[in-house]
C-alpha cells in the first residue's frame, strides 16, 4: 500500500488532465487485468473475471483527479492569473509552490503582502482576484511565451509518513481509494468486477456517468475520502468520524442516499470479522454514487470512506491503518456478493 501510495501521489491528475495518473495505474493494473481500456470522458476501466461466474456484475470506483488551478490570464507584470479546479480553500494555497504545464514551469502561488494590506485586508477571506501565481517572468509578453492560457497547474507536496501515525501527501482523498482497487486487482476475486478510476469527480461527477450508463453494473461501491472531523474546534456532536478511527461506511451524501440493505451488509461484515469502522450519517461531500445510484432505471449503492484532514488542501493526512480496513472491507463485500449470487 505505501509503495502504491508513493507512486500515486508523484504524479499529477487534475479534473480533466488526468493522464499522468491514469497511466501509471494502467502500467500497474495491466498485468492482473482480462482488459483495460479508457472511455471518451478519460475513466480507465479495468475488467477482471472472478473465480465463480454468473450474471452478477460489481463495480468498484475510485476517482483519480485532484484538485489544482487553470491560467485564466496575465497582469501587466508577468504574473499569471488563474481559476481554482475543483473545490480548492484559497486559504490553504498562498505561498505554495505550484507546477504548470506538467511539472516544466514551477511557480509560487502569492497575492498581497500582509505588511502592505490595510486592517480590513488583513481579516477578510483571500478573494480569488487578489490571487496570482509568480513564475519569475519579466513581464506580460515573457509570461506568455512560457505558460499559455487553459494550462493547469498542480501542488507537489511530498509524500511520505508524518508523525505517530499518519501518511501525508496530496491528493489523499483520491489516491488511498485508487491504491485500495490496485492491491485488490492482484487478488483473486470471486466475482467479475469492472474497476472503474473516474475522471472529474470534483467537477461534477462527470466522468462516473458515462461509466454508469457504459458499464450498466447490478452493484456498485465507491471509495472515496470524507473529512475528518476530529479538531478541537469542532463541536462534540459533529465528531463524526476521525482518522485511525477506522474505514467510514456513510449512510448518505450530499446527493445519495445509499442502498440501506448494502449498508447493513458493509456494516455487519465489518463487525463479524473485527474491522473497525465510523458511521458517517450525513455527508456533507459529494461522490460518484451519485452518478451510479441514478442510472438507468437505479443501481444498488453503497459507499466507504477514509477520514482525511484537510480535504482537497495542497496537503492531506490520514491514517494508513484506515487504508487497510477498507480494502479488507470490500475484499469481503465482493465475497458476500458471490455467495449471494450463487442463492
Amino acid at each position: 500500500m505505501r509503495e502504491l501510495l508513493n507512486k500515486l501521489c508523484s504524479v499529477s491528475g487534475v479534473s480533466s488532465r488526468e493522464e499522468g495518473v491514469r497511466a501509471l495505474i494502467q502500467t500497474e493494473a495491466a498485468p492482473y487485468a482480462d482488459e483495460v481500456r479508457t472511455d471518451a470522458l478519460g475513466n480507465l476501466i479495468v475488467r477482471k473475471k472472478g473465480t465463480k461466474t454468473g450474471t452478477l456484475h460489481v463495480v468498484l470506483d475510485a476517482h483519480m483527479d485532484e484538485c489544482g488551478v487553470m491560467v485564466s490570464g496575465y497582469t501587466e507584470e508577468g504574473f499569471l492569473r488563474f481559476q481554482p479546479v475543483g473545490p480548492l480553500d484559497r486559504r490553504t494555497i498562498i505561498g505554495k509552490q505550484i507546477f504548470v504545464r506538467e511539472r516544466q514551469m514551477p511557480g509560487v502561488i502569492g497575492m498581497k503582502p500582509i505588511h502592505l494590506s490595510s486592517r480590513e485586508e488583513r481579516g477578510a477571506f483571500p478573494k480569488q482576484k487578489e490571487l496570482y501565481i509568480d513564475i519569475g517572468a519579466k513581464n506580460k509578453e515573457d509570461a506568455r511565451s512560457k505558460v499559455e492560457l487553459g494550462d493547469v497547474g498542480h501542488f507537489s507536496e511530498g509524500c511520505g509518513p508524518f508523525g505517530t501515525s499518519l501518511w501525508k501527501g496530496k491528493a489523499l482523498s483520491s489516491r488511498i481509494p485508487c491504491a485500495v482497487l490496485m492491491a485488490l486487482l492482484r487478488e483473486a476475486l470471486p466475482v467479475d468486477c469492472t474497476f472503474v478510476f473516474s475522471a472529474q469527480e470534483l467537477v461534477g461527477t462527470r466522468g462516473a456517468y458515462g461509466a454508469a450508463f457504459r458499464e450498466k453494473p447490478n452493484v456498485v461501491l465507491c471509495l472515496d475520502g470524507v473529512p475528518a472531523e476530529d479538531l478541537w474546534y469542532t463541536p462534540e456532536r459533529q465528531r463524526t468520524c476521525q482518522p485511525g478511527g477506522g474505514v467510514v461506511l456513510p449512510v448518505s451524501d450530499r446527493f445519495t442516499m445509499y442502498h440501506r440493505p448494502l449498508f447493513e451488509s458493509l456494516r455487519s461484515l465489518a463487525e463479524q470479522n473485527g474491522i473497525a469502522w465510523q458511521l458517517l450519517a450525513k455527508g456533507t461531500e459529494t461522490s460518484d454514487a451519485r452518478a451510479y445510484q441514478c442510472s438507468r432505471e437505479g443501481v444498488l449503492t453503497a459507499g466507504l470512506g477514509v477520514p482525511v484532514r484537510y480535504l482537497n488542501a495542497p496537503t492531506e493526512l490520514a491514517d494508513l491503518g484506515d487504508a487497510e480496513a477498507m480494502l479488507n472491507l470490500t475484499r469481503l463485500f465482493l465475497n458476500a456478493q458471490a455467495v449471494e449470487e450463487q442463492r
